[in-house]
């Protein structure tokens, strides 16, 4: 008999921890796993996982939780669902009022942000319940948070994200430069300083404006790119513009379908987030040859060792970000040192397979004790 795992996942837009539910179930596709998905209604995550899952499509915000909660433990019941991983904050508190309904299934959170739950009473019985039997971390930041916020270690798991390579790999990079240098008809030896980002609070694009101002002041070659969009781009583009960035030294994309070959002709990967669970576009950037910097928040210094792998800055620091774009522009070989840094570092710490091996070892010793036979 198969393992039966469901996922809930609330949001409708497809991020980070949609896609790494996507590599795992994609990774395995086998008789020993049975996967499902609840999530909501004209949801990305059921348009694009029904493949991989057996789909229930439930409506969860607001009030209509506890009408999920009902149809979600109908569900549990009728499949014989033995585990059920919260992807997200909703899909905590809606797994909780499963698990009531439910109580011999197994109920897993996964924890992708890097701040501490908020005060009250109301989170502190929610994220020290006891009806969680475990939550999987995807930083050693986000795991030592939920310790000092008083969950006992034995219900933490470090399971970090990972990212597919194949599309990053096998990409000529020189060609790739040429095509998008004849697009923004720049010289294809300038260095070009790029960031994929969704616009908003989190990712402070501000800072990352700021300090490619000082770096052009500082009479340093460049052309940067955002790629992305999001709530804060017109004020985003309002602060270039302010700032005198014109378009020969900085460009806002929009959302574009040929990431991989924008990463390809990238040296320089910048992300000025102000937080940050881990950080998975850094592995993105790897994996398509640039080299790494930003800042020093969340679970970003477990990918980037300061001087080793890449180069961090304080979050909000303009200036310090700006020193350590100036040090890559004055110094090619420590950009490529760093580079072959990242690397071998991402290969050795952040595989697809640690990811994927890690998320079923939780699973398998929830469902029948320690030993983990399959693979």
């Amino acid at each position: 008999m198969p393992f039966k795992v469901l996922h809930i996942d609330s949001e409708s837009t497809w991020r980070g921890g949609e896609n790494q539910i996507r590599l795992l179930l994609q990774s395995v596709q086998n008789e020993t796993w049975q996967w499902h998905l609840a999530a909501p209604p004209g949801s990305e995550a059921i348009a694009r996982l029904s493949h991989l899952a057996q789909t229930l499509a439930v409506p969860m915000r607001g009030a209509r939780i506890l009408t999920a909660a009902f149809a979600v433990a109908r569900y549990v019941r009728q499949h014989g669902i033995q585990l059920i991983d919260c992807q997200s904050g909703r899909a905590h508190n809606l797994g909780l009022f499963v698990k009531k309904l439910c109580p011999d299934v197994k109920l897993v959170v996964h924890r992708r942000v890097d701040y501490p739950p908020a005060p009250g009473s109301w989170h502190r019985r929610k994220y020290l319940h006891p009806s969680i039997d475990r939550y999987i971390c995807i930083s050693s930041a986000i795991q030592r948070i939920l310790a000092e916020f008083g969950v006992p270690g034995t219900r933490l798991a470090l399971v970090r994200s990972a990212v597919d390579a194949g599309p990053f790999q096998g990409i000529d990079r020189r060609e790739a430069r040429r095509f998008l240098a004849a697009e923004w008809q720049i010289p294809p030896e300038k260095t070009i300083i790029g960031n994929l980002a969704y616009i908003t609070e989190q990712k402070d694009h501000a800072t990352l404006i700021r300090a490619l101002a000082v770096v052009r002041d500082r009479g340093l070659p460049f052309f940067a790119y955002i790629a992305g969009d999001g709530a804060l781009r017109s004020a985003a583009e309002a602060l270039a513009l302010e700032l005198g960035l014109g378009q020969d030294r900085l460009r806002f994309l929009g959302v574009r379908q040929d990431v991989a070959q924008l990463l390809a002709a990238t040296d320089i990967f910048a992300l000025s987030s102000q937080d940050e669970g881990l950080g998975t576009s850094l592995l993105d950037a790897v994996h398509s040859g640039c080299t790494l910097v930003a800042t020093a928040v969340g679970g970003i210094p477990e990918i980037i060792l300061h001087n080793q792998t890449g180069l961090l800055a304080p979050a909000k620091d303009f200036q310090k970000f700006a020193d350590n774009l100036e040090r890559l522009l004055r110094d090619p070989p420590l950009l490529e040192t760093l580079r072959q840094g990242a690397t071998a570092h991402v290969a050795r710490e952040f595989s697809l397979q640690s990811m994927v091996q890690g998320n079923l070892r939780v699973y398998q010793e929830l469902l029948s004790g320690p030993s983990f036979p399959h693979k």
